[in-house]
């Protein structure tokens, strides 16, 4: 069976994909992983819509958003360092398992009529700090199933069920919103997120993943996280361009739901389908990150991102029509992808192996807490003069930064293509 579908991929120009789909840990954490990821996005665009419903702030719904993603700034490194020190399996159960926990809680809370912007706001916050330690874990996790040979291929299919869940999630919570509210969106994701958590118990991960990492104390081991990545000649810049893409240019990703209800005057399942057309373009990003496999360019790839998502950004409060607004997040989402694989890729690679969960835990906590940041500022100024001005001013600030990096990337290139040593 497995043989068959290896070969089905190969025909269909998916050759790499069948390769790594033939490693049996990886297939079963597949399996999990899709209607996790599904249901994850149904919950951010159904508490994303909940909060503009209780409060028509966007300055609220880019503090729920802040609250889901902030606490990766305290607690990333943290959960960089068990993901190094610890089982990184049995981490990855336990984060998904109270994952399910709060889904049941607000599930329950909505369901009762008792949820507040206030009770949102707190569960949004326990949802931020349990992804702290699921997300560094997750992307350490991911050369552990695979050779190393296969690993972009892997990150890449990882992160191309993650994007395209961009589309299905939001598809799915247009008809779960105005079928059964919230309530049934959560509702859903509880067997989502039981889904991941048996593939996690199932799959074989030898107790090596980490078990290399310094043996000085806690904090001393996640200072030395932060020192390796900020002192790494390609990792240090490109953590910054990724702190600056998710500040200036992912915000607008993160107030959708604002800008839907405030400037194009939608309903829920108008933000929904903008949302999709965000998830679409994803998806497509995902599927040609995939075809094109192991090639040179990925640094490119990881900067064109954000000239990209630049420019689309700035169009989109620019000018203000529908269907425009459509082809600009289907281009948003296509750069946000491919750039967002690219830069795990090539972080990827240029981290040892013993360093890995600490600093790919700084890269999950700019990719989760830099759109919050600019969403609550944008939010906020956006409530005095509407959410135009500041996604402008953002998105040029943010294309200038990548027209400067762009123009270094041979010095960049070269940077993070070198082995990366031995600690």
């Amino acid at each position: 069976m497995i043989d068959l579908l290896v070969r089905g991929l190969a025909l269909a120009g998916f050759g790499a994909v069948g390769d790594v789909m033939r490693h049996r840990s990886f297939r079963i954490y597949l399996i999990g992983h899709i209607p996790n990821v599904v249901g994850t996005w149904v919950v951010r665009i159904s508490i994303s819509w909940l909060a503009w419903e209780l409060t028509k702030s966007g300055f609220w719904v880019g503090a729920v958003a802040a609250a889901d993603a902030l606490p990766v700034l305290l607690f990333g490194p943290v959960g960089g360092v068990l993901a190094d020190r610890m089982d990184r399996r049995k981490i990855a159960v336990a984060t998904q398992a109270a994952l399910v926990v709060i889904s049941i809680f607000l599930t329950v809370f909505t369901f009762a009529g008792l949820m507040t912007i206030w009770l949102l706001l707190a569960m949004a916050l326990a949802r931020g700090v349990t992804f702290s330690f699921w997300q560094p874990v997750r992307l350490a996790l991911m050369p552990n199933l695979v050779p190393r040979s296969e690993i972009s291929t892997a990150i890449a299919l990882n992160s191309s069920t993650f994007n395209a869940a961009q589309f299905v999630g939001p598809a799915l919570a247009a008809i779960l919103l105005p079928l059964g509210g919230p309530e049934l969106a959560f509702f859903v994701n509880i067997f989502a997120g039981g889904a991941m958590v048996w593939a996690l118990a199932s799959i074989d991960v030898p107790f090596q993943a980490g078990s290399k990492a310094a043996r000085g104390t806690f904090l001393g081991d996640a200072l030395a996280g932060i020192r390796y990545g900020a002192s790494h000649p390609g990792i240090g810049p490109m953590l910054l361009l990724l702190l600056a893409l998710g500040t200036m240019i992912r915000p607008l990703t993160e107030l959708l739901s604002a800008l839907a209800g405030s400037m194009f005057l939608l309903d829920v399942t108008g933000f929904s389908v903008m949302a999709s057309s965000l998830g679409i373009g994803a998806m497509a990003g995902a599927i040609w990150m995939l075809r094109r496999g192991n090639k040179d360019g990925i640094t490119e790839i990881a900067l064109l991102s954000g000239l990209i998502g630049g420019t689309a950004a700035f169009l989109i409060v620019n000018v203000i029509w529908l269907p425009f607004a459509m082809v600009c997040l289907a281009a948003l989402g296509f750069t946000m992808t491919s750039g967002g694989i690219a830069t795990q890729q090539v972080v990827q690679f240029a981290v040892p192996d013993e360093m890995r969960g600490r600093v790919l835990g700084l890269f999950g906590m700019i990719f989760r807490s830099g759109p919050a940041l600019g969403a609550l500022a944008m939010g906020r100024i956006g409530d005095a003069v509407g959410l135009g001005w500041p996604v402008s001013v953002g998105s040029l600030v943010g294309l200038a930064i990548y027209v400067y990096a762009f123009s270094r990337r041979a010095r960049l290139r070269a940077a993070l293509e070198a082995d990366p040593p031995v600690q």
